[in-house]
């Protein structure tokens, strides 16, 4: 809810939209994960166990991503006072790079928590 009401709140700024867009995207991702889980994880529950991992990085990818974005919109305001220019498009430049080259791992680790506990699990304990 703080990343929706976040988006939500600065969806008018057309500066922000390079930020809020991957942060839409993570989001969304999170969500489908818990919805993965919810699904399968009562009736398979080393599912959720496999996809554990996951989770938590997808989780901190996001957080990640909602500082940053709150960086820019601080750097943008900062740049709008008259603020130290080379400092804060810095700070923009740093989190454009995470919203663009770190954040969308939210999907590499979606796409290995729907791939299941199969995986996982598929070698005997006996092979470790």
């Amino acid at each position: 809810e703080m990343v929706k009401g976040f988006i939500k709140e600065n969806e008018a700024d057309t500066r922000l939209t390079a930020f809020l867009e991957p942060l839409k995207k993570a989001s969304k991702d999170v969500q489908a994960a818990a919805m993965f889980f919810m699904q399968n994880g009562m009736k398979t529950p080393n599912a959720a166990l496999a996809g554990s991992y996951d989770f938590m990085h997808m989780m901190g990818h996001t957080c990640l991503g909602l500082m940053w974005a709150r960086m820019a919109k601080a750097a943008y305001a900062g740049l709008d006072a008259g603020g130290d220019a080379g400092y804060l498009n810095a700070k923009i430049t740093t989190a454009r790079y995470y919203m663009t080259r770190q954040l969308p791992a939210t999907a590499l680790h979606l796409a290995r928590i729907e791939s299941g506990a199969d995986p996982v699990m598929a070698l005997a304990a006996e092979a470790f």
